[in-house]
């Protein structure tokens, strides 16, 4: 086991030895797919969850890169004052605010150890975050705070029937 800063410099590194910069182009056919496939998804789980005011709920995604997620989200209809991403790498979080609205609100640094309030978001989401971290223990701590920032959430809990 590692300690955070440890497995946190160790993502950066695996990030500086990648390949093209383009490996998540939307001119990609894979990627401009995946894309399209997580729209579908997402917006059929909103319908089932009765979710009609995207604008009012509350999201953070956990490893938001150079923003591509939360634009998309603003494309949906959330809200930028509700949205929010974190960033380890400071160079893509520096992309992200670029393109994003100032009230886009963005954190850097280990997700695991930021200042969010329990139950606070309605939506806490990540994309590849967990497969480029390489220690269990690293984890599961980053899982833990992202279930604690939406376990009062009423989106979580399972629907009644009436």
């Amino acid at each position: 086991m590692s300690a955070p800063d440890d497995e946190t410099r160790a993502v950066a590194v695996r990030y500086a030895r990648r390949g093209p910069a383009d490996r998540y182009s939307i001119l990609q056919p894979d990627v401009w797919q995946t894309l399209q496939e997580r729209q579908r998804a997402l917006l059929r789980l909103f319908t089932q969850r009765g979710l009609t005011d995207l604008a009012a709920l509350r999201v953070l995604e956990v490893g938001c890169g150079a923003g591509g997620n939360l634009l998309e989200l603003l494309r949906l209809g959330f809200a930028p004052q509700h949205l929010a991403g974190a960033e380890l790498l400071p160079e893509r979080l520096a992309q992200a605010r670029a393109v994003l609205p100032a009230t886009v609100a963005l954190h850097a640094g280990d997700a695991s150890a930021l200042p969010i309030a329990p139950g606070s978001q309605d939506i806490v989401l990540q994309s590849t975050v967990f497969s480029s971290l390489l220690d269990d223990a690293f984890q599961h701590r980053l899982a833990d705070a992202m279930w604690r920032w939406v376990l009062a959430s009423p989106l979580i809990l399972p629907r009644t029937r009436a």
